[in-house]
């Protein structure tokens, strides 16, 4: 397991042994912090890490919160933590809890808590010093300052320099520290010891805040971090009530939203926790101005912004009814738009460049996002003063589209002309369409004469179908191509992108039938799941969360028009027959009855000539031999559907987070955990009654 912590403006990641790994710090994503900390008890001549595997470790999130509890036990305690990041300050708390199991024995213990911080994102010379006045310890560098204290009065302390016979790791393993008060160097460590005696079934708590504050060598900021600690210390239950209030408010809105309102349906009850950890796991990735990195994981390194991961993360929001943090979002795409309409391929939290290239399906997603935001939201306001971003992004996009202009495809791996482009393209132009229109027709909205844009980006929208029809789509293979210019007949589920969400391809276009169901087939995990490609050697090449739930998506919204077909047809030839029995009563009770019997059976014939024909079209014998009628296919996709649902929701969440890939022998999490992307799709597969909301 693993879990985060964030509140926000400072983010911490944990590993399943419940160390710390590292901190972000001023914002989200940067800088990071290595803190490499960890926990060992010392009991009757015996030292016991916290990794230690006669440990049996359990690990969770507190119900509807973000606090992080892990429970270790062993034959003689029981000892918890909860690790979560205040609301009201810069401070990450661990709070231990220690209890004697044996019945009749005392226990003499000490519990050491040790940190091997290198500051920054490289980091340099550094000093840390213990105030035996203060009981708390401080490390900085010129930067940044720590402070690591405790409400419990520390017994002993060492300060050293790790890999060196000062180092404070070596005094844990002869479980007595030196008591070094300072040390200075390029990788310094500390450990504080508390000396505890346990009657049976006693309790012990220890707490241990961690605080950060910018340095920038100004002593008076030490002495400021230090009474922040002692403010902390002295209302710490309110520190963590507030901070239990705060997740547990937000959910209880997400409740009343999904409850409330009609246009938000969440189908299965049983996954409503699902839904709710994932929303409180994409809140930890928003920072308070509006960015959203697409995962706090370093390796690989993720922890930037993405349009294309965070408009679909603001659309998750939406869905939950958590509209004020969507709408920062799209706020902070207004201050990084680039003056052509376009947003390059990734940026720092705080909106500075990182990655230059263009991914022009970024632009589409978020003029998409915004679409999908008003119609939840029915925020004439939010569209009023986001329409000139809207208007520049819609008027970049008619230009790419005009030209078939080339871009890196949203795997960052390749360059060319790609399918899920031209699909984003195709989204982002017909959301501007919508939005104009509702600008105009619900909103009063007065253009001025530059601003008429509608025939512009209706040419380029009839440009890009043109290009699906005539030059993605290959006859021979029965399904759309992945790239053109250059050609690229690779299978790849992002080609799904032409019909889900973006709609330039109808679900139930044969066509569009036919790749996914060859999409579904090139993907023989051992685990099951679904892929990118099946040549895909990324991490291995494993099954992803967000495609599997891609493809379940869009079976789902397959099935619901097929569905739609059968009805209208089954109405329609029941109207027929109504109107052949009236004219039957003319003749004869036997004549009446042979006309009725042929009727029905010419009826029939018709709905399975259609029928025939349709399938006949998908030319899907080859893929599934067993599908001959449209309600086979409905059943096909019914099947396959709840087999992915499941594979994601019910196999491959761990502590209700979720990865960006699953190995695909083993069936651990593989790459970033948690991703952002992951946990959105999650939401919107989740919210199955509600597609519609979803297609521009």
């Amino acid at each position: 397991m693993v879990g985060i912590i964030g509140n926000g403006k400072s983010l911490a990641k944990l590993d399943d042994a419940g160390s710390i790994e590292y901190m972000f710090f001023p914002h989200l994503g940067f800088e990071k912090h290595i803190f490499d900390s960890a926990f060992a008890i010392y009991c009757e001549g015996k030292l016991k890490w916290h990794w230690d595997y006669s440990w049996k470790i359990s690990q969770g999130y507190l119900k509807d919160t973000n606090v992080l509890k892990t429970i270790y036990e062993d034959d003689d305690f029981i000892i918890v933590f909860r690790d979560y990041m205040s609301i009201s300050h810069d401070v990450l708390v661990r709070r231990i809890v220690i209890t004697n199991k044996k019945e009749e024995e005392k226990k003499h213990l000490k519990l050491f808590f040790y940190e091997n911080l290198r500051i920054g994102e490289y980091p340099k010379e550094n000093t840390v010093k213990f105030l035996k006045n203060k009981n708390c310890l401080i490390k900085y560098d010129g930067k940044y300052v720590f402070c690591i204290g405790s409400g419990k009065k520390i017994s002993s302390y060492q300060c050293g320099i790790r890999s060196s016979e000062s180092s404070a790791y070596n005094d844990i393993e002869n479980g007595i520290l030196k008591e070094q008060d300072t040390a200075k160097g390029l990788i310094t460590d500390s450990a504080l010891c508390w000396d505890i005696e346990l009657k049976p079934f006693q309790k012990a708590v220890i707490p241990i805040y961690i605080l950060v504050k910018q340095y920038d060598n100004d002593y008076h900021k030490i002495m400021d971090l230090i009474d922040v600690f002692k403010v902390v210390d002295k209302n710490s239950r309110d520190i963590y009530n507030l901070s239990l209030t705060y997740w547990k408010g937000i959910i209880q809105d997400m409740a009343t939203h999904i409850s409330t309102n009609i246009a938000i349906n969440i189908k299965n009850g049983k996954y409503i926790d699902t839904c709710k950890r994932s929303l409180l796991t994409i809140l930890m990735l928003c920072n308070h101005k509006g960015g959203i990195i697409a995962s706090p994981s370093l390796y690989p390194d993720y922890r930037y912004v993405w349009n294309r991961d965070a408009t679909y993360m603001a659309v998750a929001l939406d869905l939950c009814g958590i509209y004020a943090m969507s709408e920062k979002y799209f706020d902070w795409c207004k201050k990084t738009q680039n003056n052509d309409g376009s947003w390059i391929q990734n940026y720092y939290i705080n909106g500075n460049p990182r990655l230059t290239a263009i991914q022009n399906d970024q632009v589409g997603t978020t003029i998409w996002g915004a679409l999908i935001h008003y119609r939840i939201t029915h925020d004439k306001t939010f569209l009023k003063r986001h329409w000139n971003m809207i208007k520049k992004a819609a008027n970049y996009l008619a230009k790419t589209a005009k030209n078939l202009s080339p871009c890196y495809d949203l795997w960052e791996e390749k360059y060319g002309v790609f399918a899920y482009t031209v699909g984003a393209t195709y989204g982002g132009l017909k959301s501007a369409c919508n939005i104009m229109d509702i600008l105009e027709k619900e909103c009063e909205y007065k253009f001025n004469d530059d601003e008429n844009c509608f025939e512009l980006w209706s040419s380029a929208i009839k440009s890009l179908k043109n290009s699906v029809d005539n030059l993605f789509y290959l006859k021979e293979e029965n399904r759309f191509a992945k790239s053109i210019n250059p050609l690229d007949k690779t299978i790849d589920t992002s080609i799904l992108g032409l019909s889900f969400p973006y709609n330039l391809v109808p679900a139930d276009d044969p066509r569009m039938i036919a790749t996914a169901l060859q999409i579904e087939k090139a993907f023989n995990y051992k685990i099951g799941g679904i892929g990118r490609y099946p040549e895909d050697v990324y991490f291995g090449g494993n099954p992803w969360i967000i495609t599997t739930l891609w493809l379940y998506m869009y079976y789902k919204q397959l099935i619901k028009l097929l569905s739609k077909d059968i009805e209208s047809m089954s109405m329609n030839i029941n109207t027929n027959m109504i109107t052949e029995n009236i004219k039957s009563n003319k003749n004869s009770n036997k004549n009446s009855n042979k006309y009725t019997k042929n009727t029905k059976n010419n009826n029939n014939n018709e709905k399975e000539t259609k029928e025939d024909k349709f399938i006949k079209s998908l030319n899907i014998k080859h893929i599934n031999k067993d599908i001959l009628t449209k309600e086979d296919l409905i059943k096909h996709c019914n099947e396959k559907c709840n087999e992915l649902f499941d594979w994601v929701l019910e196999n491959h969440q761990y502590n209700g987070l979720f990865p960006e890939q699953v190995h695909k022998d083993i069936g651990a999490p593989i790459s970033a955990i948690p991703l952002g992307w992951s946990h959105a799709f999650v939401i919107m597969a989740i919210h199955n009654n509600d597609y519609d909301i979803l297609l521009p």
